[in-house]
């Protein structure tokens, strides 16, 4: 009888692990992996499989996953378009009074490997920074060397830009000084790298994710991501002294969003601390299991 109710895995093909792996990765990259995959989890597939609320957890991190893939594979479509034309040179006046333009500025070349690695990483989130910049801006262009992609949005205002993957999205009127534009290339390539890099740690809404904590706890100059990438480079004033981070809000915003998030851990961890065996409810596992004895 207990042979009966055993719960049977669903057998899966060699294929379908391979197209579910692309998925995870290209969905969330290697937390993807971590996260949708049974045999890589923390939790055993048996009790996965066992509790009706670790199923639903599942199939919703699967949907979310293919989701994410498929954004990506669009944006990726979207980049490979844009780099099939060539784009027209950038042009900008440095001031009203002098009247020139900006030579491209040149900031060294990365190691020819990761530069690929970089382009091929970034290439989703860069696509989508073009569509909404064809799609709201006022043109693109092509700069520096190795080259980066400008996009004019009015939506920047009077702010300098942001790096998106490997496009610049950018004020429609820039003002920019020949002796800063190599610094800035120098700050916005370091830029692509967090990009990259957060791309295959946990997919294209890592980065952002990531910066909107740190911004939150640490403001202006003191967020971690532009002080890697160099303040001064980047025009940003020195941090403050004495420093102003962490913010109080924030750290009570996070925590909070925290407990949220892990409630059901927190209750099971406090029941296995206090020792309190417990029979997990009816098609549950002990994290599901309702009740704090």
């Amino acid at each position: 009888m207990a042979e009966a109710h055993r719960p049977r895995r669903r057998p899966t093909s060699a294929s379908m692990r391979v197209v579910w792996m692309l998925v995870a990765f290209m969905g969330g990259g290697l937390l993807g992996l971590f996260l949708v995959l049974p045999r890589t989890r923390m939790l055993r597939p048996r009790r996965v499989l066992a509790c009706d609320l670790c199923q639903r957890r599942h199939r919703r991190l699967l949907a979310a996953m293919v989701v994410l893939a498929l954004v990506s594979v669009a944006g990726f479509g979207l980049r490979l378009s844009q780099r099939a034309r060539e784009l027209p040179a950038c042009a900008a006046d440095t001031s009203i009074a002098e009247g020139r333009r900006v030579i491209d500025p040149r900031a060294p070349s990365p190691p020819p490997m990761w530069s690929t690695v970089r382009s091929v990483m970034t290439a989703p989130v860069s696509g989508l920074a073009l569509w909404f910049a064809e799609a709201r801006g006022r043109g693109l262009c092509s700069v520096g060397d190795p080259p980066m992609t400008l996009a004019f949005v009015p939506q920047a205002g009077g702010h300098m830009g942001s790096m998106v993957g490997e496009v610049f999205l950018a004020s429609p009127v820039p003002r920019i000084n020949p002796v800063r534009a190599r610094d800035l290339a120098q700050h916005e390539s370091r830029h692509v790298d967090q990009w990259a890099v957060c791309t295959i740690a946990g997919g294209i809404a890592l980065l952002p994710v990531l910066y909107l904590v740190d911004d939150t706890l640490y403001p202006g100059s003191e967020n971690h991501f532009e002080q890697a990438a160099g303040l001064f480079d980047g025009a940003y004033g020195p941090p403050p002294d004495p420093p102003r981070g962490p913010q109080g809000w924030a750290i009570a915003l996070w925590v909070g969003v925290i407990v949220l998030l892990t409630r059901r851990r927190i209750r099971w961890a406090v029941r296995t601390l206090q020792r309190r065996t417990r029979v997990p409810d009816p098609a549950r596992c002990g994290v599901h299991t309702t009740g704090w004895r």
